[in-house]
């Protein structure tokens, strides 16, 4: 049991699930609970199965990059993770059919992309780290589907976009040597990890911007503004001024958890924002 929880990476299904809630109070008129748990369920075990058979078809690379996962250190065998991945990905495609045919047919097709990603794109530059973002904001559309209020929830959608686009590429970095191995093509692999640092010190600024326009001309209260200058900014900030470091002074690994945490503030400032 510990081994399967710990290849659907709990933290990050943590978020998925805080990010579905605050997503549905934030476009839900009225607040239907049976909706909600079912979305939850829908998103979080679409985004466990695909970080199943993410380790699944990365187990070569994780031998290098991250030997202690479950699959490369042998704690599980790969036929148990199929049986998993199979598991969850039922269980959210039921999810998404009780909540209604809209719903079904977007679990569908983020599990079929998560499929095609892990595949197909997940080793190639700019692509494969742009579907992951897309999929991620876009769960912030999934969640508006059974209120039909999705305007209310777009500019959550981009500041996701742009965080996990930044977050995907700094993991690019930090596995840049078992990608060699492979023979992927990653961003940081096909750029170096200069010009990749450069891309990624643009998208923070990229964000920052975005988040001032919604401070100044957004219709949100001042919690917003005041959570994203005392927990949002000042993380941001500190990650872009890391970024002029010695590249291979940089802990990318580090980088990468702490951006994952802010995003927790960075959906709370919104939810603030609309109270």
């Amino acid at each position: 049991m510990k081994y399967h929880l710990q290849i659907i990476r709990p933290l990050n299904l943590l978020i998925t699930a805080f990010a579905s809630v605050i997503a549905y109070f934030i476009v839900a008129e009225n607040v239907i609970y049976l909706n909600l748990l079912l979305i939850i369920l829908s998103t979080v075990l679409t985004a466990g199965a695909g970080n199943i058979i993410n380790d699944i078809i990365d187990i070569d690379i994780d031998l290098i990059n991250k030997p202690d996962r479950p699959l490369p250190s042998k704690n599980m065998k790969i036929h148990s993770a199929y049986t998993s991945y199979s598991i969850l990905v039922i269980g959210s495609l039921t999810s998404g059919y009780f909540l209604g045919y809209h719903s079904f047919a977007a679990v569908l097709l983020v599990n079929f992309v998560l499929l095609f990603y892990t595949i197909f794109l997940k080793r190639r530059p700019f692509w494969g780290n742009f579907v992951v973002a897309f999929i991620s904001g876009y769960l912030f559309y999934f969640c508006s589907i059974t209120t039909g209020n999705f305007t209310s929830i777009i500019p959550l959608a981009i500041s996701a976009f742009l965080f996990h686009f930044i977050r995907e590429i700094i993991k690019d970095i930090a596995d840049i040597e078992g990608d060699k191995n492979q023979r992927a093509n990653t961003m940081a692999i096909k750029l170096g990890v200069n010009r990749t640092v450069l891309i990624v010190k643009f998208l923070i600024l990229t964000l920052i911007a975005y988040l001032t326009y919604l401070m100044i001309f957004g219709e949100y209260r001042y919690y917003f503004s005041a959570t994203i200058l005392v927990a949002v900014f000042p993380v941001l900030i500190f990650v872009f001024s890391f970024l002029f470091r010695d590249i291979k002074d940089i802990n990318y690994e580090k980088l990468s958890l702490i951006m994952k945490i802010d995003m927790f503030f960075g959906i709370l400032a919104f939810y603030f924002g609309m109270l």
